[in-house]
């Protein structure tokens, strides 16, 4: 009997060894093609945990690209799926979050939590239509991922010392937007802004077709610059007060 046990121990202590030593890079190299359009690039370390110095999208839609991205698996999440926790770098700032792929393929991204330079996410615009400055820190929830599309966010994006300076030169203060899911279909966006040119009040609501709806409050302050006032009667519906209506509805794929 206490052959058996010695056995089974080192049995045991041998898987132990290949799952904390065994290299990453083969096993992410075989899963590369059920990852959709992500890009693996110096795959380094064990497989219980290591790092990628490059990660980046292959959509040209929304190419996305992060470095220094470490993993370490959390196997108390094995009855979801697949899961690990993870940190990265890129555009001026870093984050971390858990990363959870379920047993039916979803993706889950949940507790994100990061900071970024906004004037280097201007080149994730598709055309350059603007160009801005300032922090952006996000509190995200949850992610979910189904078919590579995205089928539900809830979080809090937070952009200080929000500075737009082309078209116009116009300053937001802070500007915060909550995103909540609606339902299966539909989320809201809710904007505030205070503390500079413009304050900022309203809603987007958005489908996941891409089918939106706007409707903004953009109250002016007092020493607004006349440029700003000139474009806000061009884009928006002037009422009482001094303040300007901006309502929209499309879809936002026609708008790339």
């Amino acid at each position: 009997m206490r052959i058996v046990q010695l056995a089974l121990l080192a049995l045991i202590a041998f898987v132990i060894t290949v799952i904390v030593r065994f290299p990453a890079a083969p096993v992410l190299s075989r899963l590369q093609p059920q990852l959709g359009p992500i890009a693996l690039e110096g795959i380094d370390g064990p497989l219980i945990g290591g790092q990628i110095a490059r990660v980046r999208s292959t959509d040209d839609l929304l190419p996305l690209e992060f470095t220094d991205v470490g993993w370490s698996l959390a196997p108390l999440r094995l009855f979801r799926g697949l899961g690990a926790d993870v940190d990265f770098e890129g555009y001026g700032g870093a984050g971390e979050g858990e990363v959870t792929r379920s047993w039916n393929s979803r993706v889950f991204i949940d507790d994100l939590q990061f900071e970024a330079d906004a004037k280097a996410l201007e080149a994730l615009l598709p055309v350059p239509l603007a160009s801005f400055s300032g922090r952006l820190d996000g509190d995200v929830e949850t992610i979910v991922l189904e078919n590579e599309s995205l089928t539900r966010f809830n979080g809090r994006l937070s952009w200080t010392d929000a500075l737009l300076e082309t078209p116009l030169r116009a300053s937001l203060g802070t500007l915060d937007i909550v995103v909540e899911p609606d339902d299966n279909e539909t989320h809201t966006a809710t904007l505030s802004a205070t503390g500079g040119d413009v304050a900022v009040d309203g809603t987007v609501t958005l489908a996941l077709n891409g089918d939106f709806n706007a409707d903004v409050l953009l109250t002016p302050a007092a020493d607004a610059p006349p440029d700003l006032l000139a474009a806000l009667s061009r884009m928006a519906r002037p009422e009482s007060g001094g303040r300007f209506r901006w309502q929209q509805n499309g879809n936002v794929n026609r708008l790339m």
